[in-house]
């Protein structure tokens, strides 16, 4: 009898029943325990508050009751230009054993079928998933332009940063890395485009994730109202010690909310611990000019797997990219 391909029915005997499987199949870069297979998906799906996003969590492939494939998926929600909500499904851990390869192109047609009713994003490294996701059309973003900026007072004078254009807030707006202050979001949307739903629940949530740590620093106003932020990693670029951008966001007609929090950054930590680390690096996507005004110490191009498949309703919006889309760092 063939492999049947069915709904993942989540329950904690699910979880525990898939977690052999993808221990199995996810090696090296990636590998995760017992325990922390079992902390990522209560992060996916108990612990997050877009969980109600859709009812879906993903496919799993069956031989002879076992368990030899699982495509999953993350609910979140992006939002159109007026900033109304729209559900969203997040591909994950998509393996299939080798002697059932042939059966992936059933569970990728499974996710396809939801583009229905939800907006689809993966960023899968896999070449060929990447071209399955093209040949159906989905959207593609393959191409940054990656910066490092100098941290340290001294160094980031030479380099020009502290010029004082980048770094007064206007409108009683102050920085912090204080998640808790932050109470609502600003509604002005200046962006005419597709991008992430950001909340005060939402922020909190991705800040604890299990498998990356994550720093906020942001741009509130007295009652705790989020204009702007930015969400930093520390990750070696290249052997480089450097504080990366994973995310960003800003309410504002310009970037000089962004370019204060990076003048902020050059003399201080975005973490209470750690060693100094002497780089921010910071990610465009083409035709993003998003840091324009930056001094920045090093430039070049590098490719990206972000992918995108829009309901119907939205075919031909223009998509906001960030790096920490998909379920990198989730």
């Amino acid at each position: 009898m063939p492999a049947q391909l069915e709904p993942f029915q989540d329950s904690t005997s699910a979880r525990a029943e898939l977690v052999p499987f993808l221990m199995a199949q996810f090696q090296g870069e990636g590998a995760c325990n017992t325990e922390q297979w079992l902390k990522r998906m209560a992060y996916w799906w108990d612990e997050n508050p877009f969980a109600n996003a859709h009812p879906c969590r993903g496919w799993v492939l069956r031989e002879a009751g076992q368990i030899v494939g699982y495509l999953g998926v993350i609910p979140t929600f992006y939002e159109d230009p007026t900033g109304k909500p729209i559900a969203t499904l997040i591909a994950t851990s998509w393996a299939v054993a080798e002697d059932h390869r042939n059966a992936a192109l059933a569970m990728g047609m499974m996710l396809q079928r939801l583009n229905r009713s939800a907006l689809l994003v993966d960023t899968t490294p896999s070449p060929e998933v990447q071209a399955l996701l093209n040949r159906w059309g989905w959207i593609s973003q393959t191409k940054i332009r990656r910066s490092l900026v100098i941290r340290g007072t001294s160094l980031a004078c030479l380099a020009g940063l502290r010029n004082p254009d980048l770094l007064p807030l206007s409108n009683g707006r102050e920085i912090t890395s204080d998640l808790s202050r932050v109470q609502s979001i600003c509604a002005s949307r200046p962006q005419k485009a597709l991008q992430k739903h950001i909340t005060p629940d939402y922020l909190r949530w991705y800040s604890q994730s299990p498998m990356r740590e994550h720093h906020f620093i942001g741009v509130v106003d007295a009652e705790g109202q989020l204009s702007s932020y930015l969400m930093l990693t520390p990750k070696p670029i290249k052997g480089v010690s450097s504080w990366k951008v994973m995310d960003w966001f800003t309410a504002q007609e310009t970037n000089r909310e962004l370019l204060a929090m990076l003048g902020h950054l050059i003399g201080k930590s975005p973490a209470s611990h750690g060693n100094w680390w002497p780089f921010i690096s910071l990610a465009a996507f083409s035709p993003q000019d998003l840091w324009a005004g930056v001094p920045q110490a090093y430039q070049r191009e590098e490719s990206v797997q972000h992918f995108y498949c829009l309901p119907p309703e939205y075919k031909g919006q223009e998509i906001r990219s960030v790096m920490a889309e998909g379920d990198w760092g989730l």
